[in-house]
């Protein structure tokens, strides 16, 4: 497995989905390799050469998370990545992002 650390000026991105607002991957890759996942595609994006499913990016991001601009927004946690994947023990990036929002009045989503 390929674990890589990655900086991020924001964990929040505008959402072109048609059911969110916002989403946040705190990982990009995933350890599991499933061969239906609709994530795959993700790999053009990263510049990784590995097989989709043997690399995972760890989001690192110094800032904390912009609560004012998500409240009363739909936001999606995970869209293409699992975001309680193996490395979550290790990482705790989900429960760190998940603290930020507890008192945030918006629409969760987690996939």
């Amino acid at each position: 497995m390929e674990i890589k650390e990655i900086k991020v000026n924001d964990l929040v991105t505008k959402s072109n989905l048609p059911a969110s607002d916002y989403v946040i991957n705190p990982y990009v890759g995933c350890p599991h390799g499933c061969k239906y996942c609709y994530a795959s595609f993700m790999k053009r994006f990263t510049g990784h050469t590995e097989d989709w499913g043997t690399f995972i990016d760890i989001k690192r991001c110094d800032k904390k998370i912009n609560v004012k601009k998500l409240i009363g927004k739909r936001v999606f946690l995970s869209s293409v990545t699992d975001c309680y994947n193996a490395y979550e023990e290790e990482y705790r990036l989900t429960r760190e992002i998940l603290e930020q929002l507890v008192d945030v009045d918006c629409i969760l989503n987690i996939s």
